[in-house]
């Protein structure tokens, strides 16, 4: 009955969550496992470390682009302002070009 209120105690446990020092490889009775090769379990690892090298990268290329994102939109809001600022002189000019034409007349 000891034994049996061990167990118990030990399932309990691993199934609330406590997976630190000997619960990480305790296996719960019932409990569906899967066996797998060295070779496997490299293959998993090397690919996960791959993934997270790739994952690096994107949000590496991902910070470069919203730089440069926000640079060029920098860039257009002060090219919108010189626009206006240069239509308004064109407009300037234009209203005394006419008035000339007009004391001319």
């Amino acid at each position: 009955m000891d034994d049996n209120s061990r167990l118990a105690g030990n399932i309990l446990e691993k199934k609330i969550g406590q997976y630190d020092s000997n619960f990480k490889n305790f296996i719960a009775p019932g409990e569906i496992t899967v066996t797998i090769t060295l070779d496997e379990y490299r293959m998993l690892t090397a690919n996960n470390a791959t993934r997270e090298a790739a994952i690096k990268a994107a949000e590496k290329d991902k910070y470069a682009r919203e730089t440069e994102i926000k640079a060029v939109k920098e860039e257009n809001a002060r090219l919108k302002g010189e626009n206006y600022d240069l239509k308004t002189k064109i407009d300037e000019l234009m209203a005394q070009r006419s008035e000339m034409e007009r004391a001319d007349a």
